[in-house]
């Protein structure tokens, strides 16, 4: 699969694609933060936040190429890229985000090591989870048929929360992360401060975008892995078969690519990290006939399918 793949130039830097995507997300950045600061009445600041949502979420998407050094050039310029897109825009630490993030790829539902799995109280994703909940976790865990979808607002406000929690706790170990949530705050609060934003409208325009963030990013990433099968123990598989168990690739038209920000090819991108999630379409199209030909597992399912199996995973594991 490698040798093909490189063959076709899909495992090269996309320096120059994402660099170029930066400064035209900027601008589009700007341009909606200042319509949101100044815009005449409160429905075309919600509006603006709305595209500031869509801003941010394609932001985290070259922060999260830079992290898996799809960029192709120096560590230092790849995490130059990561903390600008990501933590000065979103508020996301990128080191901190990053450390765990790296974790979940080797460890990916080993429950004691992948950290995406460890949610503390408003939801299980296991059985061993739920047994381990205390009485608040129980209630939420046997509501949370319903309740996760409710709490999905919650959900891009929780992971920001937690990676400026993590570099909280160690800050010199995550200095750059601190120095950059300073620009990050700067740019969110004290610029329209000093230009006259009234408090109101600078407290909605930094929380309203991720209310509308949070169900996007929980239904691009709930699908792909939510349900999916658990390792016990991941150095019994080797690492074709642990990726290919554990994930969840979403089958879906190529215009929605862009809005899933190439992750919906979540088998492809766990099994080649590095390659630039633009182009795990076209890996895909090259790795899936060889996985079929070897008769291994390879989960491709529409986007209301995985929906339905992530749903039906949530009733079960409350109904226990």
């Amino acid at each position: 699969m490698r040798r093909r793949i490189a063959t076709q130039g899909l495992d090269r830097a996309a320096t120059g694609t994402l660099l170029l995507k930066i400064p035209l997300l900027t601008v589009a950045a700007g341009f909606l933060l200042v319509e949101a600061w100044f815009g005449v009445g409160q429905s075309g600041s919600v509006l603006a936040c709305m595209g500031l949502s869509l801003i941010l979420a394609q932001f985290a998407f070259v922060g999260h190429d830079a992290g898996h050094g799809s960029l192709g050039i120096s560590p230092r310029l790849h995490t130059l890229v990561g903390e600008y897109c990501m933590t000065l825009f979103t508020g996301l630490a990128f080191a901190e985000w990053y450390g765990r993030h790296r974790l979940h790829h080797r460890f990916c539902q080993h429950e004691p090591r992948d950290p995406d799995m460890d949610v503390t109280l408003v939801a299980s994703l296991t059985d061993d989870s739920r047994r381990k909940k205390g009485p608040a976790g129980r209630v939420f865990t046997r509501l949370q048929g319903v309740s996760t979808w409710f709490l999905s607002l919650l959900f891009a406000h929780s992971q920001r929360h937690l990676s400026q929690w993590g570099v909280l706790r160690a800050p010199l170990r995550f200095r750059v992360d601190a120095f950059f949530l300073v620009l990050h705050l700067a740019l969110w609060w004290a610029v329209p401060l000093l230009l006259g934003v009234t408090p109101a409208r600078v407290v909605l325009v930094y929380f309203l975008p991720l209310f509308f963030l949070g169900p996007y990013l929980a239904a691009i990433f709930w699908v792909n892995h939510v349900g999916m099968p658990l390792i016990a123990e991941p150095a019994e598989f080797s690492y074709l078969e642990h990726q290919l168990v554990t994930s969840r690739t979403i089958v879906n038209p190529r215009y929605m690519d862009w809005f899933f920000g190439g992750l919906n090819f979540q088998i492809e991108h766990h099994l080649f990290p590095t390659i630039p999630s633009f182009r795990l379409r076209r890996v895909s199209e090259l790795v899936k006939p060889l996985i079929e030909r070897e008769r291994l597992p390879y989960h491709g399912v529409s986007f209301p399918r995985a929906m339905q199996d992530v749903a039906a995973h949530f009733v079960r594991v409350a109904r226990g």
